[in-house]
């Protein structure tokens, strides 16, 4: 976990270095891995932009019980680089398997669209839990990192 986030940092720091014309897609689709005490963390992601500043992501975690959730993203740009933002957001999971979970969930991150040719998009973020059956549980310590291929370029305005 932490190579991984100081593999996602160096990234970031090469990006900003550089000059991008960064270009907003419809939908991000790829892995995310966190922490392993929460319910949902590592798995699999997919992302809607309705907006540029607006989203809804989808997580699916099958690491030993699978568990979905779903979360209103809201996107605030953060100016330089282009293409560097971040977001906050809430939402909800259900989890199956040989333990039955239900709860809310918050994010809170940053992410990073690559331009040109490279349609990729990385992420970090904090995703507390407030898990509601099974036993109420709130599990704040949780970074997740997510790399998604885009797809789909967004054509309206923001």
């Amino acid at each position: 976990m932490k190579k991984l986030i100081a593999l996602l940092s160096i990234i970031i720091i090469i990006s900003i270095t550089q000059k991008t014309n960064a270009q907003d897609y419809r939908h991000q689709l790829g892995v995310r891995i966190g922490s392993v005490d929460q319910v949902l963390s590592t798995g699999f992601t997919y992302r809607y932009n309705f907006t540029n500043s607006t989203a809804i992501e989808g997580i699916l975690d099958l690491k030993d019980d699978i568990a979905l959730g779903a979360l209103f993203e809201k996107k605030t740009p953060l100016g330089n680089p282009e293409g560097l933002s971040w977001y906050y957001g809430a939402g909800a999971y259900v989890g199956f398997g040989k333990e039955n979970n239900l709860g809310a969930t918050g994010i809170l991150g940053m992410d990073y669209q690559f331009s040109g040719n490279l349609p990729l998009n990385v992420s970090i973020d904090w995703k507390p839990e407030l898990n509601l059956v099974k036993d109420v549980a709130f599990r704040a310590a949780t970074i997740g990192v997510s790399v998604r291929f885009s797809l789909g370029s967004i054509t309206s305005a923001k």
